[in-house]
């Protein structure tokens, strides 16, 4: 004889679920869950010092645009737009025409690019959904060297200088050497074929690349972002590069504020609505805590060497610490550059 649940273990059964189902879903909310940044740096050689990183997607979206790739002067309207506002932090932007009809591709029709420098050369990955069957015909007309085999999975086309030649008016040395992964919508370059080898094991095995960490999950999902890893920030941002007025005033600056640490990394990363990060990495919680005071005091200061005042550029609205890492969060004032304020030294913000 078989008997039913009574009414109350139903209703206990149902609060149960319901408290489970409560607690996943929290957990999958907070659970950490890797970035499209983080996933694209993790194509990049673990020794990559510069990333330069830009969300086609996101910025067409940022600025309601449709398919500007296939109309010039939609294009050029685009460009100009992205320009003003620095919204693209892209080494192939300025060459999407020529890059259109020479090569058959465009980064403003693209997923996403991302830019990594190493001591041994520099690289780019493009994701896409662009036809890349049409991309092999048109480099293989260039004289692209079709390699022995993958051709569309991993496998060097090597052109050169005399290939992007070609293309009148074509200066993006970085796709000298190219790679295709059609099955994930990749197109891989670099200015040479040995540095674009490394990148294309880091892509075939999935390691070797730059891991995801604090600075990179702090960074957020950024439109446009330059990323400085090790002492990388120090040796291109540093107040020495300045004129002796400049550092002489940017030493005061910085005594006032409370003093500075050396950095292990920098971000500067531009988001949706204009909205502004600068994160630092420390050794230390101690050097952390210290340096959001700091950083605060100085992001309300004048730049010596740029000669803008940071509140010209950014309105600041945090300065936190969390761990090793210091977040600055702001909002872009109209018609600031915060990317060439912040990310092209000298940068009394980025002190060491």
């Amino acid at each position: 004889m078989s008997h039913r649940p009574s009414r109350r273990v139903l209703i206990v059964g149902g609060l149960v679920l319901l408290l489970l189902l409560g607690v996943g879903a929290i957990v999958w909310w907070k659970w950490p869950r890797e970035t499209e940044l983080e996933r694209a740096v993790a194509m990049l050689p673990k020794d990559t010092q510069r990333v330069i990183w830009t969300d086609w997607a996101g910025v067409r979206e940022e600025l309601g645009a449709g398919d500007v790739a296939g109309d010039a002067a939609a294009a050029e309207e685009f460009l100009t737009e992205v320009t003003d506002r620095e919204l693209a932090s892209s080494s192939l932007a300025s060459s999407s025409l020529l890059l259109a009809d020479g090569l058959g591709f465009s980064p403003l029709a693209a997923e996403w690019e991302v830019l990594g420098q190493s001591p041994s050369g520099q690289a780019v990955v493009v994701k896409t959904e662009q036809d890349l069957d049409r991309v092999v015909g048109k480099i293989t007309e260039l004289g692209y060297t079709r390699p022995a085999k993958d051709a569309l999975a991993g496998g060097v086309w090597s052109g050169g200088p005399d290939a992007i030649a070609r293309v009148t008016g074509l200066t993006t040395y970085e796709l000298q050497a190219l790679a295709f992964f059609e099955e994930d919508g990749l197109i891989v370059g670099s200015d040479s074929p040995q540095e674009l080898q490394r990148v294309v094991k880091v892509i075939q095995e999935g390691t070797g690349g730059i891991a995801a960490d604090d600075l990179l999950d702090a960074t957020g999902e950024p439109l446009a972002a330059t990323v400085l890893l090790g002492d990388r920030a120090c040796a291109e941002l540093s107040m020495s590069k300045a004129d002796d007025d400049a550092q002489v005033t940017a030493r005061s600056l910085v005594k006032q504020a409370g003093g500075v640490s050396p950095l292990t990394g920098y971000v500067v990363a531009l988001g949706a609505d204009r909205a502004l990060r600068v994160v630092f990495d420390f050794e230390s919680e101690t050097q952390a805590k210290a340096n959001a005071r700091s950083r605060g005091a100085l992001a309300k200061a004048e730049d010596p060497a740029q000669y803008v005042a940071y509140p010209e550029v950014f309105r600041l609205d945090d300065a936190k610490a969390d761990g090793t890492i210091v977040t600055l969060t702001g909002t872009v004032q109209p018609e600031a550059f915060p990317m060439s304020a912040l990310a092209a030294g000298p940068v009394l913000l980025a002190s060491c």
